[in-house]
């Protein structure tokens, strides 16, 4: 079998599996909000330290649900105009390997717009991070992962409407792994994460389509976004569980990235 390695181990997240769940029980215990049956997430991918507070909301979130597999949308660090799906038939994670849902991937992979891309896969860690904390709430449940970048909203509508025939009515939970700005100045990162939150609580359903264009340097993580309030279909809301800023050296200035935890919840 052919495992996806872990890359971001001990860089992102503990690699000493002990340590990991330590800090994951104190993650989800920490949350501020119960236990709902959300099936649609976001979540943002960085460092643990981070991030996982702002993952164990977006998953508690999630956590009355009882997937037979989750889908993870994340953007790949390359620039393409695809879906990219692993070669691999299983993720390792300190805790165990997770295995790719081999009849949902072959499926896709007939279907335009879908490629095998290992190699983008092994160099990306949005997805990878995703995984502990999902092991951990769910044990080693079948996914599958896809990067998502540089689609048209025809493409994004075409990709939906693919993976909800491909998925039928298997009960799936939907993960995104993105954050809601790049790394640029504080006050760019806040006007333009601001503009995305607009986006995504008044442009319900298929409706954001029409407005992705007017969004000014979007981030990395729109098209994976977009693809995901997709997903969500038109009888949801998106609801921003909480929002955080993080700001460090980058090239010799500040850089700031927002981030949040968000669930799509019935309306």
């Amino acid at each position: 079998m052919m495992i996806r390695a872990m890359v971001a181990d001990g860089v992102f997240y503990p690699a000493d599996a002990t340590q990991l769940k330590t800090e994951l029980a104190l993650a989800f215990r920490g949350t501020r909000i119960q236990r709902r049956d959300a099936s649609v997430v976001v979540a943002p991918h960085g460092a643990y330290e981070i991030s996982l507070p702002y993952v164990a909301e977006s998953l508690t979130s999630a956590a009355e649900t009882v997937p037979e597999c989750v889908v993870i949308l994340a953007p790949p660090s390359g620039t393409y105009r695809k879906v990219l799906l692993p070669e691999s038939q299983a993720f390792e994670t300190p805790f165990g390997t997770m295995p790719v849902d081999q009849d949902v991937c072959r499926k896709l992979v007939d279907e335009k717009t879908f490629f095998v891309d290992e190699i983008a896969h092994l160099q990306d860690h949005s997805v990878e991070v995703m995984l502990p904390a999902l092991y951990y709430l769910f044990g080693p449940v079948p996914i599958v992962p896809l990067l998502v970048a540089g689609l048209p909203p025809g493409e994004l509508l075409h990709v939906r409407d693919t993976l909800q025939a491909v998925l039928g009515a298997r009960s799936t939970l939907v993960v995104a792994a993105a954050n809601l700005s790049g790394f640029v100045s504080p006050t760019e990162a806040d006007a333009r994460a601001r503009k995305l939150i607009r986006l995504l609580l008044t442009g319900g359903g298929s409706a954001i389509l029409s407005r992705v264009e007017t969004l000014e340097n979007p981030p990395r993580s729109l098209e994976t976004l977009v693809l995901t309030h997709l997903l969500a279909g038109e009888n949801t809301r998106p609801e921003i569980i909480n929002r955080g800023t993080f700001e460090t050296d980058y090239d010799g200035d500040v850089g700031s990235v927002v981030f949040a935890s968000i669930a799509y919840l019935p309306i």
